[in-house]
Formats: structure tokens, C-alpha cells, sequence
């Protein structure tokens, strides 16, 4: 009852501003004309160290398809992480792990520059060199179907301006994070080039407690864990855009990077089983080491500016990974391996583009390859032997293979004053092969899938307008989720795979309004998702070799046979003085997974899972300007408890706190950023189930004060001698 009244709360304050907004559209009415006549002049900007400056009337409008954030508008890009700045979106959520739900899904596909990644995580693309997050919750047929959640889709950034301009920043956070970034650009004639270099160094400490309790047999588990995580990378990009001719642009895209993460973790282990107590000790020191190189190759050619065009592109990312670990009971090793992997993803695509009479035809095939190679090898000391022995068991050779050819095609068009439609069709084939050596595996699955998309956008008045998305999406299952074998997390927690999971495919209806005043705009959005075969990771308990209910605690994946997700989101910007900015978002959606694991010949045969409830993300930024340059911003986010198929978190709630002196003749910019003010962000889940209950709490250090500087070379001239207009301020911009 309680949060229907927090609903219902918040549908009035959207309709007091909605009353706000109507008085505010007479008004707007009169300066129309006005308007209109500068809208060439406003549209014209600079960069100034990352920072769109741009006038009022450029705001980004309003669209059901996406939300786009400007990581530089956020102090809390000062900690060189693209998830930090992700936060500030009500859309978006963040487990313990890193892991970014869109409106409660996982399963979200990432792009960087409009082409698939390698990477397995956002925190390893710094936030300096992005240009823009685009939150992508209705895409359209040009983009891959891939994600049911949605597709985060970040673009870096490129040269704008002529001549020379160069860029260098650093930012420490007291007392063991510190990221620096240098980017110099080159425009001249028809070369565009740029270089950018991104540093990161992290020393984090982790303290967590797992307690676990078989309901039937009473055994039981605790643990306490201390980990110390170390954690340095180094990116490198370049980019160049040379113009043949007027009508044909070729760009090339490289970025290299190097991270190196180590985690050193110590267990304390308090078994109870049968009724008998006992203590164990045990450490480990895992080191992930890569190699990523990623590039892309695009050519377009302009047959008639604005009218007709044809691209092509071809793109390739591989990452080279390699993992030594060493286990330990007693300060004594037990146990050691040697991990190499290697993704890979490659794609070629071709684009053309048509004006119609009134509206626009797009059309394009495309084929990705996805491969990845595993050799995991797992040594045990034999005290027998006083020598080390190969783990049959805990080792693999798994390859990995999949193929996916597509070919869309979409129109849209603006059907009368009021009324624009875009309506599109994606075919997608795939084939997935599983192979190993050490049991003569060979699997295949293939799947055809059709995606198609419509968006209806209605034109009410001048400042208002009314959306409609359809559109339907598919994950398939990745490599992580398809591997069989055991991957040893600690002495009493594995890890493995399905490699009978089927894709999980999703339909998706979006509605929306918006409303885009000059000093309120709202956006708000209703959303339903329903999910077939949703993959989902579960946990059951493995018998011991003594035939009880005491074993490991294993990890894996099944094919739910329901999920649906539906809510209400809402964002608000209020900019009516100069001096004081408002952008708040608003996100309360409802989850419910049902499921049954396994088969007979499965260990997870007969485990269940239901969990439903309601969650709202709230996030809000405050902006006040008090002086030329300068911006003094607090952020508060609050997630109340989100309802995964076994597990259930508690609310997460934090304050960041920053301030940021602009010397834009002197092209210098000063830093001041404190995390998690109230030191509350944590990350506590439980579960609660026939069989057993579990509760794990985890807490990093998350309050951490940083201090940053930028020097900017050049770039904080205007383009073209074009004036200089107020600067966008807003992190969140809703739409495009």
C-alpha cells in the first residue's frame, strides 16, 4: 500500500509541472516566430574541454527511442569510469560486479562508435574520450538486434574544430586512485586527425561477508572475505577522417588498450556440518592480464548532399587474455592454473540511404563473426607425489564460434504537420558451434530471427508531443553462458555454463510524452516487456562426495519461462534561472521471473525460482552557476530493493558532491569531487528458498575525495569565429 501512495505521489508533482508547462506554452506560442528566425545561429558550437557550449534552443528533443547523457556536464566523470557517469540515469542500474541493467534487464548490448566490443565491461572505457551515452531503449532496424534490455551505445570523441588543439587532464582521488588523459587534434583542409591517450591506476579494498544455511540438513557456511584489488590501465586512440573528394569521407578508428587487474582475496570459512564446527583459511591471487586492439575502416559516399548516400564499414575488436591464478588453504598453495582466452568479433556492413518524396528509405545487410578460444589448465598439489597434477576436471579447450548475417531495411517519413512515422524490418540468421578436444564435443544451434520496429510520433502543439515504440529484440547466449565447464571461483563456489541455452527474445511496447518548454522539460515514458526463454543466472547446491547436502555452492545459467517487466519513467530539467539547474529522474517498474531448472540429466533438476516486486531508481542533479565558470553540483540516487529471479537487494542510496572553476582565456579548469558522501553505497543481496537461504553484503571503498585539473590548448576558441552562447549544463538530455 505504502508504494502505491509513493506512485501515486509522484503522478501529482508530474502533474502540478504539467500545469506549469501549459502556462509556460502560451508564452512560448508568442516567441515562435522569433525563435525560428535563430534557430541557424543557435545551432552553431564549440568545444571547450569536452564541453559542449551550445545555445537554449539547441537542447536535445525529446524522442521514445533513447536517452543521451554528456559525460563532460557530470563532475562525476572526475573518476575516469563510464559507470559513474551511467548512474545519473533513472534507466539504469548497477550491481555489485559492474554489471548495467537497462529498466531492470542485464542483458544489454554494447556498442562503442556504433560497432560491437570485446570488452566485458564498461569500466574499462575511460569517460575522457567519450563523447556521448546513448541509452537506447527502442532501437530502430539499423541497429543489431542483440540485447533485450536495450543497447548502450557510446561514441568517442572526434576532431571538430580547425588547426591544432590539444587537451591534457588528471585527476587523483586521495589516497590510491589517480587517471590522467591527453588528446591532441589536427584539422586541417581535408585531414582531420586525432590522438588521445587514457591512464588509470586503482588500489581498492573490498570487505565482504557470505552466509549461507542449508534449510533440510542445517549445514552451514560463513565466510569473511578481504580483497585487495589493483587495478591499471592504459588506451590509446586514433582517429582520422580525410575527405577524397566533396562527396566521398573515409575514417579510420584504432584504439589499443592494456588492463591489468589484480585481485588478492583472504577467506575466513566457518563450516558447520552434521553439527560439527571447523575453520578454514584461504587466499587467492588472481591476475587478469589483456591485450585489446580495436579498429574500424568507414567509407561514405554522398551521390547528392541530403538526398542520397551509400556507406560501407568494416570493424574488428580481439582481445588476447591471459590468467594466472594460485589458490591457497593455511598460507600453504593447493592449487594453481593458467588461463589464456581469446575473442574476437569482426563485422562488415553496407548502408544506403534515399530521400522519397517526403520521406527517407534506409536499407543495409550486415555479418558479424563472433570466436573465442579457451585453455584452461588447473594444477593440484599431491602430497602423495610432492608434485603438482593436471585437474582433468577443472581444465578445458572450449572454442567457441558464431555467425550472424542480417539484412534490414526502413522507412520513415513525416506523414502530415503534426504526424511522423518510421517503420522497419531486420532479419537476423545465426549459427552457434561449441567444439573442445578433451570430450569430443561438438554442438550447433541455429536460430532465425525477425525483429521488426515501428515509431509513431504525434505533434499535439508546439511544446508537446506524444510517441509510440513497437519493436522486438533477442540475446543470444554468450560464451560465459554456454561453457560447461567449472570455473573455480573460490574452494566453495563455482561457476559454469549451459550449453543447451536457448536465445531469450523479448517484445517491447514504449509510450511517451514530452514536453520541451524553455526553461521545463518533461519527458515521461511507459513501458512493457515481455521475455520468452529468459536466461537467467541461478545458484543450487552440489552434493558432496559424501552423498550430503554440504558441497560447493554452484552458479549457473537456465532458460527462465517468464519475465515480464513493465513501469512508468519520468525525467525533468527545470532551467529557469540563470544560476540554478534541476534534472531529476523518476523510474518505477515492476519485475516478475518464474522458471524451473533442468531437465533429468541435470544437476539443476528441480530448482525453481519466482521473485516479483516493484523497484524505483531515482536519481536527481542540482546545478548552481554562482559565479562566471564556475558549477557547484550534488547528485542523490536511491534504488529501492530490485527483484532478480533468486535474489533480492536491499535499497542503495549515496551523494556525490562536486565543484568545478572554469578559466576559459586561460583554457584551465579546477576539480573538486567527493563520492559517496554519507560513505552508504553498498551492494547487499539475499535469498530465500525451499532449499537454502543466503546472504552476501559486500562494501568497497565507494567515499573518496578527488582533486583534477585540465589544460586545453586552443580548444576553447570558437569554430569559425562563431559567437560564444550559454553553456548546456544538463547532464541527462533527453532524447536526441
Amino acid at each position: 500500500m505504502k508504494r502505491r501512495y509513493e506512485i501515486l505521489a509522484v503522478f501529482i508533482i508530474f502533474g502540478a509541472f504539467s500545469s506549469f508547462a501549459q502556462r509556460e506554452g502560451t508564452i512560448r506560442k508568442e516567441e515562435t516566430a522569433k525563435n525560428d528566425s535563430l534557430a541557424a545561429w543557435y545551432e552553431k558550437t564549440l568545444r571547450l574541454g569536452g564541453i559542449t557550449v551550445t545555445g537554449r534552443a539547441a537542447d536535445k528533443k525529446v524522442t521514445v527511442e533513447k536517452t543521451s547523457i554528456n559525460p563532460s556536464a557530470s563532475v562525476s566523470s572526475a573518476t575516469g569510469s563510464v559507470l559513474e557517469v551511467l548512474r545519473s540515469s533513472s534507466a539504469v542500474t548497477v550491481d555489485g560486479s559492474g554489471q548495467v541493467s537497462i529498466r531492470g534487464n542485464g542483458n544489454v548490448l554494447i556498442l562503442v562508435d556504433g560497432v560491437p566490443t570485446t570488452l566485458d565491461g564498461l569500466g574499462s572505457i575511460p569517460a575522457a574520450n567519450v563523447q556521448s551515452i546513448d541509452i537506447v531503449t527502442s532501437p530502430d532496424a539499423k541497429y543489431d538486434a542483440e540485447g533485450t534490455g536495450g543497447i548502450i551505445s557510446i561514441t568517442s570523441k572526434r576532431q571538430t574544430q580547425e588547426a591544432f588543439t590539444a587537451m591534457a587532464s588528471v585527476n587523483y582521488g586521495f589516497n590510491n586512485f589517480v587517471n590522467g588523459n591527453l588528446a591532441m587534434s589536427y584539422n586541417v583542409g581535408k585531414w582531420g586527425v586525432r590522438l588521445n591517450y587514457n591512464g588509470r591506476h586503482e588500489k581498492d579494498r573490498i570487505e565482504s561477508e557470505l552466509h549461507r544455511r542449508i534449510l533440510q540438513s542445517g549445514n552451514g557456511i560463513d565466510q569473511l572475505i578481504e580483497a585487495t584489488r589493483r587495478n591499471n590501465l592504459h588506451n590509446i586512440g586514433l582517429n582520422v577522417n580525410y575527405k577524397l573528394t566533396k562527396q566521398d569521407v573515409v575514417t579510420l578508428d584504432v584504439k589499443a588498450g592494456f588492463p591489468r587487474m589484480n585481485n588478492y582475496q583472504t577467506f575466513h570459512n566457518h563450516y558447520v556440518t552434521s553439527g560439527v564446527a571447523s575453520d578454514k583459511l584461504r587466499q587467492t591471487d588472481i591476475t587478469f592480464n589483456r591485450e585489446m586492439l580495436e579498429g574500424s575502416l568507414n567509407y561514405k559516399h554522398v551521390f547528392e548532399p541530403g538526398k542520397q548516400e551509400v556507406s560501407t564499414s568494416a570493424s574488428f575488436s580481439a582481445i588476447n587474455g591471459h590468467r594466472p591464478s594460485y589458490y591457497y588453504e593455511a598460507n600453504k598453495m593447493v592449487q594453481r592454473s593458467k588461463s589464456s582466452g581469446r575473442p574476437r568479433i569482426a563485422t562488415w556492413q553496407l548502408d544506403y540511404l534515399a530521400m522519397l518524396g517526403k520521406g527517407k528509405l534506409e536499407t543495409g545487410v550486415k555479418m558479424t563473426y563472433r570466436q573465442n578460444n579457451i585453455d584452461h589448465k588447473m594444477y593440484e598439489y599431491d602430497d602423495a607425489v610432492k608434485d603438482w597434477t593436471l585437474s582433468i576436471l577443472l581444465s578445458n579447450d572450449l572454442r567457441h564460434r558464431e555467425y550472424i548475417p542480417a539484412a534490414y531495411i526502413m522507412y520513415s517519413s513525416k506523414l502530415n504537420d503534426n504526424l511522423s512515422c518510421k517503420a522497419g524490418l531486420r532479419f537476423e540468421y545465426s549459427r552457434t558451434t561449441l567444439k573442445n578436444d578433451k570430450d569430443h564435443l561438438d554442438e550447433a544451434a541455429n536460430c532465425y530471427f525477425v525483429a521488426p520496429n515501428l515509431v509513431l510520433n504525434y505533434r499535439i502543439s508546439d511544446p508537446w508531443q506524444l510517441s509510440l515504440g513497437l519493436s522486438r529484440r533477442i540475446s543470444r547466449p554468450t560464451y560465459p553462458q554456454l561453457n560447461p565447464y567449472i570455473n573455480l571461483i573460490d574452494n566453495d563456489t563455482y561457476e559454469t555454463g549451459n550449453i543447451h541455452l536457448k536465445p531469450e527474445k523479448a517484445n517491447k511496447v514504449d509510450f511517451s510524452y514530452s514536453y520541451a518548454g524553455q526553461s521545463l522539460k518533461v519527458n515521461g515514458n511507459a513501458y512493457f516487456n515481455y521475455t520468452q526463454d529468459y536466461i537467467n543466472q541461478i545458484v543450487y547446491i552440489d552434493i558432496s562426495p559424501s552423498g550430503d547436502e554440504g558441497g560447493p555452492l554452484v552458479m549457473t545459467y537456465i532458460n527462465g519461462d517468464q519475465y515480464l517487466n513493465s513501469g512508468v519513467e519520468h525525467n525533468i530539467r527545470w532551467s529557469a534561472l540563470r544560476w540554478l539547474g534541476v534534472d531529476a529522474g523518476c523510474n518505477v517498474f515492476y519485475t516478475k521471473s518464474r522458471g524451473v531448472g533442468g531437465d533429468l540429466q541435470s544437476p539443476t533438476q528441480g530448482v525453481t525460482f519466482r521473485n516479483e516486486g516493484w523497484t524505483n531508481n531515482n536519481s536527481a542533479t542540482l546545478n548552481i552557476m554562482p559565479l562566471k565558470g564556475m558549477t557547484i553540483q550534488a547528485q542523490y540516487f536511491v534504488t529501492t530493493p530490485q527483484y532478480f529471479p533468486q535474489f533480492t537487494t536491499k535499497t542503495i542510496h549515496y551523494c556525490n558532491l562536486g565543484i568545478r572553476q572554469q578559466l576559459p582565456k586561460k583554457g584551465l579548469t579546477f576539480s573538486a569531487l567527493l563520492t559517496d558522501v554519507f560513505n552508504t553505497r553498498r551492494w547487499d543481496i539475499s535469498s530465500d528458498n525451499p532449499v537454502y537461504s543466503l546472504v552476501n553484503n559486500s562494501k568497497n571503498r565507494s567515499r573518496i575525495f578527488w582533486l583534477g585539473i585540465s589544460w586545453n590548448f586552443h580548444s576553447y576558441k570558437p569554430i569559425g569565429g562563431a559567437k560564444k552562447q550559454e553553456e548546456n549544463r544538463s547532464v541527462i538530455r533527453l532524447g536526441e
